[in-house]
């Protein structure tokens, strides 16, 4: 437990010599009219309270010299077997007051608790202020106020602080703007951020993390931000606006079935002051001043974010949503995919290109999925999406040309030991010079069998041989393969 205290105003003055029992007891008998009402309970009340006006103004004047503090206190249980039927008993333990970083410069005024205490100084509500984060230090886990330590750069006084459940992920709201970080001791670092609305003067009015997604709410909006791959080291925030009072009541479309692209439709409400509450029955629950609403969450990408991030176990609901998009927007659900940090679900799509199914199982070691698109397009698959093939660049007057994406794919396979597939893929290359490809075949084989001659020496040199063998010297625009034929072989 965190606590603040503040100087109260109008703190020194005397107080009236009779306290609260005295003058509720005074009162009493002034409007008593029965002289046989008993007075037993007024006559103690005023007997024996001598109180000394000079200890009243000495106590109040040190405590005047004293500036704000920052107490913490700890909830300690007293539960017994005996105790079960009855309620845990609890009490109240001070751990001391927290050494801060800012010294008696800035008195701390805003106290955020959590599992990493924040503590901010402002002096006034246009004051921009200044806060920090509080650890304990490593290799400390008695309870004490003198183990914790700032952590971090200050930064400005932030206006909303908000925790999830499993006091991993930190929302940190400083004029519209949403930072989220994540603590993993003993690290506490910012995974990502993003602006709310088009100015940063938009405020935040509440935040909230419900399964893994940030719900936030401004005076006249209700939005939702997915965040990425936690694991990754930079997790990409995406924010959507569910509903807002700043549209049309009637829009010209349906809001639920009409749309063209994967942007969640804005729901028109009219909202005053939303706050949120909670997640249910497919629907976010918001208090405003005229009374609870409920956000519908149905659009499938929505759907499919919420469940993503729920956890592991509900990407199979996920995928369940995957066929209520048109498979021309699949390529635009990959990309949403990535960004949630679950590439593999992507593969899943049956709308993506074979371009975008090898980009993603060689960027992200798909390895296995990538040896059965080998196995399924082939060569000639391969070859008619090479985009690379033909183009080339003048640079400095060298004509440089890209590298083939069998040559790419070959080598990929290699690195992760899949020696017979790039054999079989040098094989199929000699074969084509023969027809179509010509010298690109040769090219292609010759570079493969060279990545091969570290781990099959006798085939390599075998394929090596076949691709220039048949090398021209004089019509031919491939150098190497004459070079190599006629002084290395």
């Amino acid at each position: 437990m965190h606590k603040v205290s503040k100087m109260p105003f109008g703190w020194g003055k005397k107080k009236d010599k009779k306290g609260a029992q005295g003058s509720l007891a005074s009162a009493e008998l002034d409007g008593e009219e029965d002289d046989e009402a008993p007075t037993i309970a007024t006559s103690p009340i005023d007997i024996g309270i001598e109180e000394d006006p000079e200890a009243e103004e000495m106590a109040a004047s040190e405590l005047e010299k004293k500036l704000p503090w920052v107490e913490l206190r700890m909830l300690v249980g007293s539960a017994t077997d005996k105790d079960e039927n009855v309620g845990n008993a609890t009490t109240v333990s001070s751990l001391g007051q927290l050494t801060l970083r800012s010294g008696n410069r800035n008195p701390p005024t805003v106290l955020f608790g959590g599992p990493v205490l924040c503590v901010g100084s402002k002096f006034d509500e246009t004051d921009e202020g200044q806060s920090y984060f509080y650890t304990k230090k490593m290799g400390h886990d008695e309870e004490s106020a003198s183990i914790y330590v700032s952590s971090g750069p200050a930064f400005p006084c932030p206006d909303i602080v908000a925790w999830d459940d499993d006091g991993k992920l930190c929302a940190i709201v400083i004029k519209g703007r949403v930072s989220v970080y994540l603590s993993e001791e003993p690290d506490f670092v910012m995974i990502g951020t993003i602006v709310i609305g088009s100015s940063s003067d938009v405020a935040v009015i509440s935040l909230r993390f419900i399964h893994g997604v940030v719900y936030l709410t401004t005076k006249s909006s209700v939005q939702c931000i997915f965040l990425g791959d936690l694991d990754g080291g930079i997790c990409h925030l995406d924010s959507y606006t569910l509903a807002s009072s700043n549209v049309p009541m009637l829009p010209s479309k349906s809001i639920v079935t009409d749309y063209t692209s994967l942007t969640p439709p804005t729901i028109p409400m009219p909202l005053n002051h939303p706050e949120v509450l909670g997640y249910q029955n497919g629907s976010l629950i918001v208090s405003t001043i005229t009374g609870i609403v409920a956000i519908p969450l149905g659009f499938p990408l929505l759907r499919i974010g919420a469940l993503i991030s729920a956890g592991r176990d509900h990407y199979p609901k996920a995928e369940m949503w995957f066929d209520a998009i048109p498979n021309h927007d699949h390529e635009a659900l990959a990309t949403f995919l990535e960004r949630r940090g679950v590439p593999g679900l992507a593969l899943n799509l049956n709308g993506i290109s074979l371009e975008t199914t090898i980009d993603i199982c060689m960027r992200y070691g798909f390895v296995d999925r990538l040896e059965e698109v080998v196995d399924i397009h082939g060569l000639n698959g391969l070859r008619a999406i090479d985009m690379s093939r033909g183009v080339s660049s003048n640079i400095f007057g060298l004509e440089e040309h890209g590298t083939s994406i069998v040559v790419c794919v070959g080598a990929f396979l290699l690195g992760f030991g899949r020696v017979e597939l790039v054999r079989r893929l040098a094989t199929e290359c000699l074969a084509s010079s023969s027809s179509s490809s010509g010298d690109a075949g040769k090219q292609e084989a010759f570079l493969l069998a060279g990545l091969l001659l570290s781990v099959n020496g006798s085939d390599a040199k075998r394929v090596i041989r076949r691709s220039v063998e048949s090398a021209e010297d004089s019509s031919s625009n491939w150098v190497v393969g004459p070079f190599v034929r006629n002084h290395v072989l």
